[in-house]
């Protein structure tokens, strides 16, 4: 929430809104002062509103007041008084509430003072999609993948020997509600004489019950 203090205000602009001044204004601004002066001092803050919302690049287009603004006692006294009142600024970018504090100079009827508050709504963020449910790591048998693996990698090379896996490169991962994915590495000797050759294993698990749907090979 932003505020700007207005700097006093040197213009004396026509007296506007008078026709939504409410009797309530009247009563509450400090006794002795005039219907004229109480109207005046409802002008010169719907003016210093209506010129600071300009001056923070609003340009609105509508400018409406809610309501008759509260004259504030323990800030006012006999040369000064203290008006709150909220308002909405229509523009271009939409529908701006706000509100204001402004203190006016009862013997000039100008606005000496503003204190203007943005009290627009802050819009939620619609919220992000539900991950799939965590898979039930009880269900999910490492040993199972990697069993399937090894059967992968005898269809691939008959005289397999010296198959291992390396824990450290297990991970888990859940793309949907009915599929969780095991990946990881392994060292392999596909026949006497060969290289060792590193391979990697992936393979598609029912979350519900374990079960390995099929793997995959790579390297």
């Amino acid at each position: 929430m932003r505020s700007l203090t207005l700097p006093r205000l040197l213009s004396s602009a026509a007296i506007i809104g008078l026709s939504t001044l409410s009797p309530s204004v009247h009563a509450q601004v400090a006794a002795g002062k005039s219907d004229a002066t109480a109207a005046s001092a409802l002008a010169a803050c719907e003016r210093a509103a209506r010129q600071t919302l300009g001056a923070q690049g609003v340009r609105p287009v509508e400018v409406t007041f809610i309501g008759a603004p509260a004259v504030q006692p323990s800030l006012s006294n006999e040369n000064q008084t203290v008006l709150r009142g909220a308002g909405r600024a229509r523009g271009t970018g939409g529908v701006r509430t706000f509100n204001y504090s402004c203190d006016v100079d009862l013997r000039t009827s100008e606005a000496v003072g503003l204190v203007l508050r943005d009290a627009t709504p802050i819009v939620a963020e619609a919220a992000p999609a539900r991950a799939p449910a965590e898979p039930d790591l009880s269900e999910l048998s490492p040993a199972a993948c990697e069993s399937s693996a090894v059967g992968a990698l005898q269809k691939r090379w008959p005289r397999v020997s010296k198959i291992t896996f390396d824990s450290a490169t297990r991970s888990f991962r859940q793309p949907s509600a009915n599929v969780a994915e095991f990946h990881g590495t392994g060292l392999a000797l596909p026949a006497q004489g060969s290289p060792v050759t590193v391979f990697e294993f992936e393979c598609a698990i029912d979350p519900r019950d374990g079960r390995v749907l099929r793997t995959s090979l790579s390297g």
